[in-house]
């Protein structure tokens, strides 16, 4: 299976944006006491629309987006959490 130049750039586009997430979350888990989570009502939205663009992606079959959207929604699944239930 060989990657076209745009679908590389497609995987790597998923990479940075659901990397996005991670440094909030990684500061709540290594130092809770000064970190800073984003308002619930944006990640509400952001986990709304993910669910919106997954069940899309999967109607459609296109590989890229199930991947990205079920990363996206499991990581704003957790940080949905840590706000919602915080420690």
């Amino acid at each position: 299976m060989k990657l076209e130049k745009h679908e590389i750039a497609g995987w790597i586009g998923m990479a940075l944006l659901q990397g996005a997430t991670m440094p909030v979350m990684l500061q709540r888990f290594l130092s809770p006491e000064t970190a800073t989570l984003p308002p619930l009502s944006m990640v509400l939205l952001v986990w709304a629309g993910l669910m919106m663009y997954l069940w899309r992606a999967i109607v459609q079959k296109d590989m890229l987006y199930i991947v990205s959207n079920s990363i996206g929604f499991a990581l704003n699944s957790v940080l949905l959490a840590l706000i919602v239930f915080p420690a």
